[in-house]
Order: structure tokens, then C-alpha cells, then sequence
């Protein structure tokens, strides 16, 4: 069987051109110098076709790129907003993956209300669009479907301080990668507060907010206005990654790459460690 290359080289100049575009336009490629990017096209090729919940696959590749790194073999990642549990479920499934890939270990965390939204007690929390009770959970079920991750049950105010005392003393790997799906801005607030202790985190942690595109949101309130005053507040920082046109695949055309964020911890005493290739099988 011919080459791609082979053909392009057999047919007239202009065919052969409008064909290559074509194949790029249809079958875009990631950024070689994005390895994480490249890594997440490569499991949807093997997997050949759209892969679930493909911001947790990143996030744990950018992870594992980071830890290894710094010359850490393991990292802590985090769902904030677990509902019904279909995120925490595939992020399990990515983590068994990336574990079999790279010689990297990952704990899980999912952090909920275990009620749904909470009442507001703030104006940016966007009430009149997000009705207390919404995104429910059913407890009992998802806690029979879970393989390995653990759920923390409560407020999330009230809960990460706990959590990250009891991290510390379990000594916990640190943590690496953050999907945050709280909707609403106090429990965003939070959350993004509540894990910003140097020591507990890797350099540079992957941040990724399901709450950011489209009504109700906007970026004066809901997530948007969480990360606007965690800047103000905070040493460490939240910037804004803009994925669009690195990640490869059906990635290319899906929103989430423009809800990625880094978490910098600056003052991390590996911080300008230089970030590891990954694989190149």
C-alpha cells in the first residue's frame, strides 16, 4: 500500500496541495512542542474516536509532565462538582491510563455538596440561572461505581481546609491536577483558595473550569469572577492557557480548550525545573 506520501507525490501540483489541506483541515495534528497535547491525540487515535471527558486526559498528561519533572512519581488530582459522578468515573478510567503509560501514580479526590447546589450568599453565585438542589447526588449509587477515587462529602468551604491538613499529614502526593465544576463563584472561591499552599501542590498545576462559556456566565460573576479575585488575593497565579490550536484531533473543534488554566506556585522551590518529554512510542 502506497504512502500518504507516496500519493501526494504522484498527483498534479494543485490537486496534490488542495489534498494536503484537506487532510490537515479534517485531521488536524497537535503542537509537537505541547506533549501533553501530543500524548491525548495519540490515545484518540488508539481509541479511534472521541474519547469521554477528554479535559481530565490532559490534565493528568500535563500532570504527569510536570511531576516527572521535578522527579516526583506520583500526584494528586481533583474533580470539585462530582453530581452524578460521570467526570469522576472518566477520570479514573484516564488515570488508569496514564499510569500504564508513564511511571507516575495518581490519587483521586471528588469533592461535593452531596445536595446539589447550595443556597447563595453571593450576588456573582448567578441564583437567578442556578437554582439551589441543582445537580444532585445519588450517594449510595455512585459510591458503588467508584474504583478508586475518594468522595468528600460537605461545603466545600468547610471541607478543603480539613482535607488539605489531612493531605499533609497522610502525606498525600501533591496535588497536579484540578478540574473545577462548582458553577457557582463562593464554592469556586473556595476551592481555588483552599488548595493554594505551596507545599501541598507541584509547580505548575493544570486547571481546568467546566463554568465559564456561555448563559448564565459571564466574566464578572460565577467562575470567572472566582479566578479575578484569587489573582487579587493570592501570591500564586491563575493564567489563562490558550489550547485552541495545539491540541490535535476532534480536540481541535470542542470548547474545552479554552477553559484551561495553570496554577502558579512561583515561589516552588522547582518551579523552573524543566517540564519531562513523556513518551515517544
Amino acid at each position: 500500500m502506497m504512502s500518504k506520501q507516496t500519493i501526494l507525490r504522484l498527483l498534479p501540483a494543485r490537486v496534490a496541495q488542495f489534498a494536503l489541506r484537506w487532510h490537515v483541515l479534517m485531521n488536524p495534528q497537535p503542537d509537537a512542542g505541547n506533549v501533553a497535547a501530543v500524548e491525548l491525540y495519540r490515545a484518540e487515535r488508539r481509541g479511534r474516536g472521541i474519547l469521554p471527558y477528554p479535559q481530565y486526559l490532559y490534565g493528568l498528561l500535563s500532570a504527569a509532565r510536570t511531576a516527572m519533572g521535578v522527579g516526583a512519581d506520583a500526584f494528586t488530582a481533583i474533580e470539585f462538582g462530582v453530581a452524578r459522578g460521570n467526570g469522576l468515573r472518566a477520570l479514573e478510567r484516564h488515570a488508569e491510563y496514564v499510569e500504564k503509560r508513564f511511571p507516575v501514580k495518581i490519587k483521586l479526590f471528588g469533592f461535593d455538596s452531596g445536595h446539589g447546589l447550595l443556597p447563595p450568599s453571593d450576588p456573582k453565585d448567578s441564583s437567578f440561572a442556578l437554582p439551589s438542589g441543582a445537580f444532585a447526588m445519588d450517594e449510595a449509587e455512585l459510591r458503588g461505581s467508584l474504583q478508586r477515587a475518594e468522595l468528600v462529602l460537605g461545603p466545600v468551604e468547610e471541607t478543603i481546609g480539613p482535607f488539605m491538613r489531612e493531605a499533609a499529614a497522610r502525606q498525600l502526593p501533591a496535588i497536579g491536577f484540578v478540574s473545577v465544576d462548582l458553577d457557582v463563584y463562593t464554592g469556586t472561591l473556595a476551592a481555588v483558595q483552599g488548595i493554594a499552599d505551596p507545599q501541598r501542590l507541584l509547580p505548575r498545576v493544570a486547571l481546568y473550569f467546566d463554568d465559564l462559556l456561555g448563559y448564565p456566565y459571564s466574566t464578572a460573576d460565577s467562575e470567572w469572577a472566582a479566578i479575578d479575585a484569587f489573582n487579587e488575593s493570592s501570591s500564586l497565579k491563575i493564567g489563562r492557557v490558550f489550547l485552541k490550536h495545539q491540541v490535535g484531533g476532534t480536540s481541535r473543534v470542542l470548547g474545552w480548550p479554552e477553559q484551561f488554566f495553570t496554577l502558579h506556585a512561583f515561589e516552588h522551590p522547582a518551579y523552573n525545573a524543566p517540564e519531562a518529554e513523556l513518551g515517544r512510542s
